[in-house]
């Protein structure tokens, strides 16, 4: 039996391998236009795919479209298919040139958090080193000289990630969780925390119209959406931080993703907010499945009421509401900060992948290597780390 590989741009390649699990994928595929891919996709996603909430197709179409064009970026999704013609896998790459090479990795960048791509859970939890460098081999006479796959988690629901058996190397920051067991939100934080907190949301709750919203109409989307692009680009500007909210597309891919209703009738983007006195003093977007809560995005008030600590209040509520949705997992995000550890104490490590497909990958690899490797360094030894964030802030203050 062998694998057909057919690129949609146009090029077509058949090679004489045969997969350890034959009789389950018998054809890959390469569509380089996201809407021949949907149908595809949407299947995987209607029978329950093993993938994060990041790997929807709505969130990386709209990503897509408003960002990863206007990036060079052009999909690059292969897809596996049974006998039937039915997905078994679905990997959401975008290729693009970076300088004389050809580099493709997870669609969404870096507002997508966690990435394992979409899989069959019986294929993921089956599939071995051989089988997936079989799969690359057939991908490998394409256009792409180099896979740089960023941000995957070593293991998902319960599954380990298939990418993992590949040689890898620790990212650049890691994540951290909360398991969510028996005492659901009370068990998220001390005691002494919970009592810090109660007495702190008592003087916000003094606060004319104070409360915990869950936006879901499209005019509260929009409302508290406006709030959060004018307060993020204080707080980026002050810390000397490029705003990426502020880069072409990324404001109207957020709106859009916001506005896209799933099946169960929740936003694609949940906006989570706590408000009082007519301000928004703590925001959160997040995306949700019945995994994980996972935060992508955060910002809180500038006025005085932010030392009473609405966003510790805001991620109090959040969890409760994680708890009463059967969800088992709650993130805020990847990087560190201190105001995680207070929640998310269980670390994540995550990993990237350079994978070379081509000899002019070979000579791109080594030096991707190397810069993210020196990345993580920076970013985890504290004294380089402050050092950096020093020379941002003072940058700031000088513009």
């Amino acid at each position: 039996m062998s694998i057909a590989v057919n690129y949609h741009a146009g090029q077509a390649n058949t090679a004489p391998a045969c997969l350890p699990w034959a009789g389950r994928v018998v054809r890959t595929e390469v569509f380089d236009d996201i809407a021949a891919a949907e149908p595809f996709w949407r299947a995987l996603e209607h029978d329950d795919a093993w993938a994060t909430p990041y790997q929807r197709f709505d969130l990386l179409a709209a990503w897509h479209r408003h960002v990863g064009v206007g990036k060079g970026i052009v999909p690059f999704i292969v897809i596996g298919f049974d006998v039937a013609g039915r997905p078994l896998f679905l990997w959401p790459f975008g290729r693009k040139q970076v300088g004389p090479f050809t580099v493709a990795g997870f669609l969404g960048s870096k507002h997508a958090s966690f990435n394992i791509g979409l899989w069959r859970r019986d294929i993921a939890a089956t599939i071995d080193e051989g089988d997936v460098r079989n799969l690359l081999a057939q991908i490998a006479t394409g256009p792409v000289d180099l896979l740089a796959l960023y941000s995957q988690p070593l293991s998902w629901a319960g599954l380990a990630n298939p990418f993992a058996l590949l040689p890898r190397q620790l990212a650049a920051e890691d994540g951290s969780c909360l398991n969510i067991g028996p005492g659901g939100a009370e068990a998220a934080v001390s005691p002494a925390m919970r009592s810090r907190l109660r007495v702190k949301e008592r003087k916000l709750k003094k606060l004319a119209r104070y409360g915990y919203i869950q936006a879901t109409s499209a005019a509260d989307i929009d409302r508290l959406l406006d709030a959060f692009f004018a307060l993020k680009a204080v707080h980026m500007r002050a810390q000397g931080l490029t705003n990426v909210f502020a880069e072409p597309g990324v404001a109207a891919f957020v709106r859009q993703a916001a506005h896209v209703k799933l099946q169960n009738g929740r936003p694609l983007i949940e906006i989570h907010a706590l408000e009082g006195d007519g301000e928004v003093l703590a925001l959160y977007g997040a995306v949700v499945d019945p995994y994980r809560f996972s935060a992508m995005f955060n910002t809180y008030t500038l006025s005085q009421h932010a030392r009473h600590s609405p966003g510790l209040i805001l991620l109090q509520h959040m969890i409760g509401t994680c708890a009463e949705r059967g969800a088992r997992s709650f993130d805020i995000g990847v990087g560190r900060a201190h105001y995680k550890s207070f929640f998310c104490k269980e670390p994540e490590p995550l990993f990237d992948t350079f994978l070379a497909l081509t000899p002019r990958g070979r000579l791109a690899a080594p030096a991707f290597r190397a810069a993210f490797a020196a990345k993580r360094m920076i970013k985890t030894k504290p004294a380089l780390w402050a050092a950096v964030q020093f020379t941002r802030r003072f940058r700031a203050g000088k513009g």
